[in-house]
């Protein structure tokens, strides 16, 4: 991005003036002139219900039963303590992370209480516990029923041990609940993750989607952790690849897009574990990087914390030998404008370079 878009960036969120856009500007131009600190309160927080799961997927630490940190549930009143110190700043949270979040019992108390301080929320879930009921009681932005085939067969080859039909049958419950309650704020996505094994069902998955009225569908490019599992699972289209064919055909597996000395999502954004500690972002799932612990310190005092500016002054020196960075393709910035689609839409959850977005586009789709 250059300095003219991005003047003109800052300039177009003041004018829009989205919760937190003050931490955003400040943060987001730190960031720019290589500042490590201080920096104002993270305006995207993501937050971890709980690193149990159901399922057994095969890439995910958590299905792999490989997870280094022990598995818990994130304390209701911890976390109302949390949202009460962050709620001024923060603009978006992620009620999601390494396990699947309706696990937690106060899954549905915890997002009302985080919407009621004006705070748009999201969730990612495999379906299975889902009551749709709680859903729309707790008000929350958006949800994202993320889906593994079309079949029980081709479902059940990646999302091990889930149920595509418990899956459908609260997704269908809480399109119907939804239909009861035309004043709810809560979108429905169903996502698609595209491998090797269900890469045809694509063309139907868009026409089912379309049909059983949720707003969004979104065809997700697949993540893998090596070599192997990319044999197994990356699709034989590439169009669904955001990793270097060419490197990949050589025996290395690397994104298309490596970052250089850049992360502007380590500025902007918290991942923030069950017992609350913090690490860097979603590519840490076994916490090998804590920053500190928010539950103890605070938000601000660990987002500015010795070891996270130590982290960032690694991104700005020496990002290509930060084993967490060596997989990710750049978030570009957090989005501040957050909007229910008027219709229905299709969606590509993709880094791939000729289908992305530039981080400039990114920025500027963040004021709407």
């Amino acid at each position: 991005m250059g300095v003219i878009s991005k003047i003109r960036t800052v300039s177009r969120i003041a004018k829009a003036n989205p919760k937190g856009w003050q931490s955003f500007v400040w943060n987001t131009g730190m960031a720019q002139m290589g500042r490590v600190g201080p920096l104002m309160a993270p305006v995207h927080i993501a937050i971890e219900p709980t690193n149990a799961c159901n399922a057994k997927c095969p890439v995910c630490e958590t299905g792999k039963n490989e997870m280094d940190r022990r598995k818990g549930m994130l304390d209701k009143q911890a976390y109302e303590t949390f949202v009460d110190q962050t709620a001024k700043h923060t603009n978006s949270l992620l009620y999601y992370f390494m396990g699947e979040p309706f696990l937690n019992k106060h899954a549905y108390d915890m997002i009302r209480y985080t919407r009621a301080k004006g705070i748009y929320v999201e969730t990612c879930t495999n379906g299975d516990f889902v009551d749709p009921v709680g859903v729309i009681y707790s008000d929350i932005n958006k949800i994202s029923f993320q889906l593994g085939g079309m079949t029980e067969e081709t479902h059940s080859r990646y999302r091990v041990a889930s149920s595509l039909k418990k899956a459908h049958e609260n997704l269908y419950a809480l399109i119907e609940e939804r239909r009861k309650h035309p004043e709810s704020n809560v979108q429905i996505e169903v996502g698609f993750i595209v491998m090797r094994h269900n890469e045809h069902e694509v063309p139907e998955f868009l026409k089912w989607a379309e049909e059983i009225g949720v707003d969004v569908a979104n065809v997700v490019d697949p993540c893998v952790r090596n070599m192997l599992e990319g044999y197994a699972y990356l699709p034989r289209d590439k169009k669904y690849w955001y990793y270097d064919e060419q490197a990949f055909d050589q025996g290395t597996l690397r994104p298309k897009m490596i970052p250089e000395n850049e992360c502007v999502w380590i500025w902007n954004s918290m991942q923030i574990n069950w017992n609350g500690d913090a690490v860097p972002c979603c590519r840490d799932p076994n916490g090998h990087h804590v920053l500190g612990n928010v539950f103890e310190d605070g938000v601000l005092r660990t987002f500015n914390s010795r070891r996270s500016r130590d982290f960032r002054r690694r991104i700005l020196t020496d990002q290509g030998n930060i084993d967490i960075c060596r997989l990710c393709s750049s978030y570009g910035m957090p989005d501040l404008s957050k909007e229910k689609p008027p219709s229905f839409s299709v969606q590509r959850h993709t880094m791939n370079p000729e289908i992305a977005s530039t981080i400039e586009e990114a920025a500027e789709r963040a004021v709407g």
